[in-house]
């Protein structure tokens, strides 16, 4: 299905504006305190919270802490653990706004735009990329076990991605197509499927099993199985969901994020498939 077109949709205390050309662009032209969404936390003085940028900073947080603890309890080296976080926060924050402005360059007037956080446009894959990079590199320098370290900080990697994803939907940032159904558009009076519940409610799935297996199985487990088994079912729902995702089909009916999800999804079952046949000539 094209999703190209133009069209406004009215919701209340929102409207959204889809003007395609090469690739989706959504604009938020109006947002407001009332109604279902908080887009707006608190405001203090002149200063505004929003609840995006506050979940977010929440749920880089908890994220850290969570991977911290079981770090600890697996006895890996902590002494550079709040260091690394920074940095790979930090650089997949520029690979999720590269990747903006490589998919998107129109929405941007000049180059220098990329600098313009605040004004919003980042892509998730982008800085999962660039961040998982960063963090690899920066443990293979300092000698750690790179595979436990990555099969701990998938579940505090997801926890972070559940919490900012509440504070997406919060946000009023559905970016999903039209539809009747209450059971996809999930709040009262909105008729857009609300993409970011259904990837919040992905992320706390994987989120319970990982730290399950963890906690029960982890001895038993073959090291990254952990890691690579969260990005593939994560691969996959994205993959599934995305099907009602307001975004241009680039092919097979399928859109870019969607190619992304399933070579995500495909990669790290390989990757799983490989590491056991390794295991077992061994």
């Amino acid at each position: 299905m094209n999703k190209r077109l133009e069209c406004t949709v009215s919701y209340r205390t929102i409207e959204i504006k889809f003007d395609s050309s090469n690739f989706l662009k959504k604009k938020l032209v109006q947002l407001n305190k009332r109604g279902d969404m908080h887009p707006i936390l608190f405001q203090i003085g002149s200063v505004t919270f929003y609840t995006h940028g506050v979940l977010a900073v929440i749920g880089i947080v908890l994220g850290s802490f969570v991977v911290y603890r079981l770090a600890k309890s697996n006895n890996l080296d902590t002494t550079f653990f709040f260091d690394n976080i920074v940095f790979t926060t930090l650089f997949g924050i520029i690979g999720a706004r590269v990747a903006y402005f490589l998919i998107y360059p129109s929405s941007f007037e000049s180059w220098t735009k990329v600098f313009y956080l605040w004004e919003g446009g980042l892509v998730s894959y982008g800085g999962f990329f660039l961040g998982i990079i960063t963090f690899i590199l920066l443990l293979r320098k300092q000698g750690q076990p790179v595979m436990k370290w990555l099969d701990v900080a998938a579940i505090g990697f997801f926890l972070g991605l559940l919490i900012g994803r509440i504070g997406d939907l919060f946000a009023g940032e559905f970016a999903g197509v039209p539809t009747n159904s209450r059971l996809l558009s999930i709040l009262p009076n909105n008729n857009l499927i609300a993409i970011p519940f259904f990837e919040a409610l992905l992320c706390l799935l994987i989120v319970i099993t990982a730290t399950l297996l963890y906690r029960r199985n982890y001895n038993n487990l073959t090291q990254r199985n952990l890691f690579l088994g969260s990005f593939f079912f994560y691969g996959l729902g994205r993959f599934i969901i995305d099907f009602g995702r307001y975004e241009n089909d680039i092919i097979l009916h399928l859109s870019l994020g969607q190619i992304v999800s399933l070579s995500v999804a495909i990669i790290a079952l390989l990757l799983i498939i490989l590491g056991a046949r390794k295991k077992e000539l061994i």
